[in-house]
């Protein structure tokens, strides 16, 4: 019986060890995944701290790209807000931002244009990486948007006839094409076999001002949303941007600041003409500046043609300019 006891004594601190070892491993290992946490965190918020800088820095660095080295981090980016894994920042409604959904590599390259509508409205910034390619398909107005691009940005120009000898390079692709319809192009069957993530398109209807947005389905194209623009840099914000709905909120912010901006020249306007009542000046004073939130395009060009005129004729006239 002793000797039984001993054995039932050995073999209940065997488990007793076994089970303390267990938790002394969960202990330490839960330090750890903590800490790692904690870790990530850190760098998330570090990151998100020095991409808010980024953007107020490129932001009036207009015209110039910025090769930027950040963390091989996936930074998500949306039109109100940027996220690192569990930590976001927001995007506030003066800044415009137009990216990819997701910016993945060692390179940012940040790069702003003004947008004028005719007088200076607001900055566009517009982020991408070198991974990203842009292939633009020669037709209407592609050259002179192409020649928009600084010489850091990732970017080719090729005719019509040449889609189908696109092959992949590892690349994401983006297609900007002008005036045709994607869904009528054949792509190679190299191109076809890629996750329909790695290409997409977007057609600059240009008689509409419209942009339409398309995604890979196999080896063709397939419609996925479609939204208004108002002059080149917004063109190029569709190119930049990783869907219609972040594209369209970026247009509404652009669009808010428009009205908020004219309100100040409506004002201006309008002491000009009581001050200069019975000059030659008073009758450019009359353009009226509108409530663009509530016009079509066709009436904002309109609008935008006619205080350009006038204001053309008040300059050769030596009048103060409306802008």
């Amino acid at each position: 019986m002793k000797s039984k006891k001993g054995v039932i004594s050995v073999q209940f601190n065997w488990v007793f060890i076994l089970i303390a070892g267990v938790l002394i491993l969960l202990f330490f290992g839960s330090l750890v995944l903590k800490g790692r946490e904690v870790s990530d965190l850190a760098i998330a918020e570090t990151i998100l701290t020095n991409m808010q800088t980024i953007m107020t820095g490129a932001e009036v660095s207009v015209r110039t790209i910025n090769p930027i080295k950040i963390p091989d981090k996936e930074i998500r980016v949306s039109c109100d807000s940027i996220a690192v894994g569990k930590v976001s920042s927001p995007i506030t409604k003066n800044k415009i931002v137009f990216a990819l959904e997701a910016i993945k590599g060692r390179t940012l390259l940040a790069w702003a244009l003004d947008w004028n509508a005719p007088y200076h409205v607001t900055n566009f910034l517009y982020f991408t990486t070198p991974n990203i390619k842009y292939i633009f398909i020669n037709s209407g107005n592609a050259e002179e948007i192409y020649n928009m691009l600084p010489g850091g940005i990732n970017k080719i120009i090729i005719e019509p006839d040449n889609i189908i000898n696109i092959k992949d390079t590892g690349n994401y692709l983006r297609f900007v094409f002008f005036n045709q319809n994607p869904e009528t192009v054949a792509l190679s069957p190299s191109l076809g076999k890629l996750p329909d993530n790695k290409v997409s398109a977007i057609n600059v209807n240009e008689n509409f001002n419209e942009i339409e947005f398309y995604k890979k389905s196999g080896a063709k194209f397939k419609s996925a949303g479609n939204a208004i623009y108002l002059g080149n840099p917004m063109i190029l914000g569709a190119m930049f941007s990783g869907n219609s709905r972040d594209y369209k909120c970026n247009v509404e912010k652009a669009f808010n600041k428009l009205n908020i901006v004219s309100q100040v020249y409506e004002r201006r306007t309008n002491a000009l003409k009581r001050l200069y009542s019975g000059t030659g000046c008073i009758s450019y004073y009359s353009t009226p500046i509108m409530d663009y939130s509530k016009a079509s395009i066709a009436e904002i060009k309109s609008a935008i043609e006619s205080i350009e005129i006038s204001n053309r004729y008040l300059q050769s006239s030596s009048c103060p300019t409306i802008y």
